[in-house]
């Protein structure tokens, strides 16, 4: 079901959906990503709206239906839910190295996949895509996160930024504190 439904959405809106906004879209991310493994969080930032949302959520496996496996949904509430100021504040607060759980810095790359351009214009694009994050504190501790994102970007000044992004683990297992950034 779900596929036809994908299918039946990427035909009827596949007219208006230009190869050159697909590849500028994929490009942005992908530069976010480089952004944000080179650490370069001031300018990763940069790259949201003023009004931004940001928010992280897991997913989880409701009980067991008798027809088939379970369903997935999202806890509520969300784990995160900030605005771009609070991504600025965890970003300096980053920089003075005085953040406990960030004690050796980590090393990170990000990996994004499956981008889909939903539906959108010149101005406003709806995207979903998927993430690979690799964490990396020398001697201390990795993780890897999966998941889902799902993006709404807007034009400003001719560059796209993040109005907001929904983030979705498709883990439960999680470290203490989370200081990556998806």
């Amino acid at each position: 079901m779900a596929h036809e439904q994908m299918r039946s959405e990427l035909a009827t809106r596949g007219s208006f959906l230009s190869p050159e906004l697909q590849v500028g879209v994929e490009r942005f991310l992908y530069y976010e990503a480089y952004l944000l493994d080179e650490k370069r969080l001031n300018e990763w930032v940069d790259l949201f709206t003023e009004d931004a949302t940001y928010t992280i959520s897991v997913r989880e496996a409701v009980q067991r239906r008798e027809e088939g496996d379970a369903p997935l949904g999202r806890v509520v509430p969300s784990l995160v839910d900030e605005g771009r100021a609070f991504l600025a504040t965890r970003v300096k607060r980053l920089e003075t190295h005085l953040a406990h759980a960030e004690q050796p810095p980590s090393l990170t790359r990000h990996l994004i996949t499956n981008v889909l351009v939903r539906s959108g214009s010149g101005e406003e694009v709806h995207v979903s895509s998927n993430f690979q994050v690799y964490q990396a504190r020398i001697d201390v501790s990795e993780h890897v996160f999966y998941g889902s994102r799902g993006d709404v970007l807007h034009r400003v000044d001719g560059e796209w930024r993040i109005a907001r992004r929904d983030v979705v683990l498709d883990t439960s297992l999680l470290p203490r504190t989370i200081t990556v950034f998806f």
